[in-house]
């Protein structure tokens, strides 16, 4: 018989501890802060969100404009719609 199959947890563990004896600690924090989405808007980024919603821009032009995903912009609208319903 062999050795057994290796699980997907085990591969990727490997290849983490690959990648951490290859870069330094600082290219890895570099590029973690490169990828992904931002978890929401700052303060500023989402007065100027309903702004650019009251001037009648679409989602998509908010999403190129404010650097974010139009999926992000289409959370956020739907948050900011169920807490006026809210009130």
């Amino acid at each position: 018989m062999g050795k057994k199959p290796m699980t997907v947890t085990e591969m990727a563990r490997m290849g983490g501890i690959a990648r951490a004896k290859t870069y330094s600690k600082a290219q890895l924090r570099a590029w973690s802060r490169q990828g992904g989405r931002p978890a929401s808007l700052s303060g500023k980024a989402l007065s100027r969100l309903k702004t650019l919603l009251a001037q009648g821009k679409s989602q998509g032009e908010c999403a190129k404009l404010l650097g974010v995903s139009v999926r992000t912009i289409g959370r956020i609208v739907a948050r900011i719609k169920t807490s006026d319903n809210r009130r």
